[in-house]
């Protein structure tokens, strides 16, 4: 590149065209809307504010020693990703964002520590360089590598004694030589450690000058210790009586040794879940836990312990809870979830890692940090699931159950513009778990139903709208959750769980007007999942076995005055319904369509149902059409008897996959919406395309709106290409045959016309 010459040619280019466009305005109007001309693929989205599955341990790393780069906290588990990153089970954070370690590891990781300056991480994979090496590894920075051939099973607890590394799990061998549950490397090979235990060894730590072991066993070194012993680098020997039960985790607190875990009894006297040695006795701390204790860790002056407990000293503490030496206390915030598995101190915060979702009534990703006030999110992605989408305004407008997305805060509702993400005020609350799905436009405002009380901190029940600027209830709102939203001969009409709608007596369905809700007949004896316009009738589906009072099997019409089945509806529920060449489509868990076999997607032709091939393997949540092709989302992984992940594409005689689909820990795709000549597309899973795209993607041309020579970014190289567009689309298709002529549409009308020359003018402008 000559960077004078080229912007030299792109200054004369910009003078030329400059004219050009504004004879255009002056004197063209032309409406191209024109197909894809590019290959479509799954592009680049947002990160995780942590990981898509579990942490099982955590620890600190300074790559470059002391003076050296940051430190780094190491996080492992059972994931795929972390923030923005393909990172297979361990992962590493900077203080600002998650960071993938080479390819990662091809299984479980459970623990992790640091020798001789290089990260080494435990667990079940196996991971084959020169030679097979099974269950641990070293990160030298560039690559994982072996530690000879490893262990013929589970490493499950890491410590540095006397200058060796000490590996302990469910193992009896190391490199090749005999060593039974527990084993030491010098850095060059594997010794057993005496007899080792005859039983798994779950925890290591250092305390008073030894190696201390827990785990599940009854002997040490040949000798009786029960689940904890200690090794002086010559022996093993018990501690007292022992532990009746398994010693998950161990550590020390102001001079004791503290272990937990499923223990029932310290030294032979009752410790729920948690005991202290001093050398001499076991005691219990407190009235201890009600379930076990899976990891420990010491932060300011406090013992902090994470397990699968909901009470700590008779007192409410899901999951976490902080010792001060006297009395056990509660760490509140964690809910939505089963364990914290992991604990470290990092940049003077606590780091909880475990299988939990929520602080408060906030999502987070398996990981979160407590500063000694309030916990907060490890990294700002988008941190749940996204389900329905509309257009409005000119923006995407999303509902789910996330509270950031894409770096930004928004309480279950938010706005993309093509480039950014924006809130829609402070969205909504007043539940437990709230959430927004479906949404609409209505007299020109947004409407948003689902699961809250309360939208811009002000009452609204269910449903609520959004003028632009702020949000209004529509009346008293509806009694329970809206799931499915349209507008029918000038009204909008509310489906979902509810029964009553503005104090009215409704049955699942209702009509809004602007000031009031009315009833449309008898209802429905069921709730409603989707709704949809066809052949000028309004089509309610979702479960229900009665329409009006008629039989009508979870799918029905109305006229504007009476319900009416469609032939015998479906065996089981419908999810979602659309309109594909002429024909209703309908899609969920049901297995037949009018008596006729219809493997969860089928549709009406006005008389009779069909079904779409073979159908999927399992529940179709989302319908929509993209590029002249159905689309179909949800929980299956065939379609057509295709491999299909999540999501494939019907061209109305087969289906096709959409690249390699989507995946995560529970992948699912609940909303689709084309945005922007792009299929966007949410729902619960973290990888699209084998990219880090959480809980939304795009599906399209790669390009964005005004690169239209697609060299990946907009500026005055593209002012010839852009009149050609609106000129000549022809001419434009054979010059930039990578390109789709659509990216002109600056204004984001769904046509590339004059309309987009001072849209596309402001792009270029400073």
């Amino acid at each position: 590149m000559i960077p004078c010459e080229s912007h030299r040619l792109a200054g004369t280019a910009g003078a030329k065209t400059a004219v050009a466009i504004m004879g255009l305005a002056a004197t063209v109007f032309l409406s191209v809307a024109a197909p894809a001309d590019c290959p479509p693929e799954w592009l680049p989205g947002d990160g995780l504010p942590g990981v898509d599955g579990e942490v099982y341990a955590a620890t600190t790393w300074d790559p470059d020693g002391p003076g050296g780069q940051p430190e780094l906290l190491i996080v492992g588990g059972d994931f795929v990703v972390a923030g923005d990153s393909l990172a297979n089970n361990v992962a590493a954070w900077d203080g600002e964002r998650w960071r993938s370690l080479g390819s990662g590891l091809n299984d479980q990781v459970r623990a992790l520590t640091v020798y001789n300056g290089e990260l080494i991480a435990g667990g079940q994979f196996t991971l084959a360089i020169a030679n097979p090496s099974r269950s641990i590894a070293r990160w030298d920075g560039v690559a994982w590598q072996p530690l000879d051939s490893g262990t013929n099973g589970w490493v499950r607890a890491l410590a540095v004694y006397d200058g060796v590394l000490i590996a302990g799990g469910d193992f009896t061998s190391a490199g090749g030589k005999e060593a039974n549950n527990i084993a030491r490397w010098d850095g060059v090979s594997w010794y057993a450690l005496g007899k080792g235990t005859d039983g798994g060894v779950y925890s290591l730590t250092l305390w008073d000058g030894a190696l201390i072991a827990g785990g599940y066993f009854g002997f040490a070194g040949g000798v009786p210790a029960r689940s904890i012993a200690r090794w002086d680098g010559l022996a093993w020997q018990p501690l007292g009586e022992g532990i009746k039960g398994l010693v998950y985790a161990v550590a020390t607190f102001d001079g004791l040794l503290i272990a937990g875990g499923m223990i029932s009894e310290a030294g032979g006297n009752p410790a729920n879940h948690i005991a202290a040695w001093d050398g001499t006795t076991w005691q219990p701390l407190g009235s201890g836990m009600d379930r076990d204790v899976r990891a420990l860790v010491v932060y300011g002056r406090e013992l902090v312990a994470g397990g699968r407990f909901t009470t700590a000293g008779g007192n409410p503490a899901n999951w976490i809870a902080r010792w001060d030496g006297t009395n056990w206390r509660e760490l509140a915030g964690l809910k939505r979830g089963n364990v914290v598995s992991a604990l470290a101190v990092y940049s003077n915060e606590l780091i909880a890692g475990g299988g939990f979702s929520n602080i408060e009534d906030r999502p987070v990703c398996s990981i979160a940090r407590w500063n000694g006030i309030s916990w907060r999110d490890l990294g700002r992605g988008t941190n749940a699931d996204i389900g329905d989408m509309a257009v409005h305004d000119g923006e995407l407008v999303v509902g789910g159950f996330f509270t950031t997305i894409g770096g930004i805060e928004a309480n279950r509702i938010a706005a993309w513009n093509g480039s950014r993400w924006r809130p829609l005020g402070s969205g909504v609350a007043g539940v437990e778990f709230p959430s927004v799905g479906p949404v609409t436009t209505f007299r020109g405002d947004l409407i948003a139903g689902g699961n809250f009380a309360m939208a811009g901190g002000n009452p609204a029940k269910y449903i609520a709208r959004w003028d632009g600027s702020a949000w209004h209830a529509l009346g008293s709102g509806t009694t329970n959750p809206v799931w499915a939203l349209a507008v029918y001969n000038g009204e909008l009409i509310a489906g979902g769980l509810f029964v009553m709608a503005g104090g009215r007596f409704t049955k699942h369905i209702a009509g809004w007007n602007g000031s009031t809700w009315r009833a449309l007949g008898l209802g429905l004896d069921g709730p409603v999942r989707a709704l949809e316009i066809y052949n000028g009738d309004l089509i309610a589906a979702g479960w229900f076995r009665e329409a009006g009072g008629n039989p009508a099997n979870n799918i029905a019409r109305w006229d504007g005055s009476s319900w009416y089945p469609l032939s015998s509806g479906t065996d089981e529920a419908i999810a979602a319904l659309t309109i594909f060449r002429g024909d209703l489509v309908a899609a969920g868990a049901f297995t037949t369509a009018g008596g006729k076999p219809a493997s969860h997607i089928a549709r009406w032709d006005g008389d009779a149902w069909h079904p779409l091939g073979s159908g999927t393997d399992d529940a179709v949540y989302s319908l929509d059409v993209f590029g002249g092709e159905l689309i179909a989302g949800g929980s299956f992984t065939k379609a057509g008897g295709q491999p299909a992940k999540y999501i494939a594409r019907w061209d109305g005689a087969a289906w096709r996959p959409l690249g390699s689909g989507v995946s995560g820990y529970w992948p699912s795709v609940g909303g689709l919406r084309e945005y922007d000549g792009k299929l966007s597309v949410g729902g619960g899973f973290t990888i699209a395309g084998g990219k880090a795209s959480a809980y939304w993607a795009r599906w399209g041309c790669p390009f964005n709106k005004g690169d239209l020579n697609c060299d990946g970014k907009v500026d005055v190289l593209d002012i010839d290409p852009f009149v050609l567009a609106l000129s000549d689309p022809a001419a434009y298709a054979y010059s930039f045959p990578k390109c789709e002529r659509l990216l002109a549409d600056v204004n984001h009308d769904g046509v590339a016309d004059n309309f987009d020359i001072d849209p596309f003018v402001k792009l270029l402008s400073p």
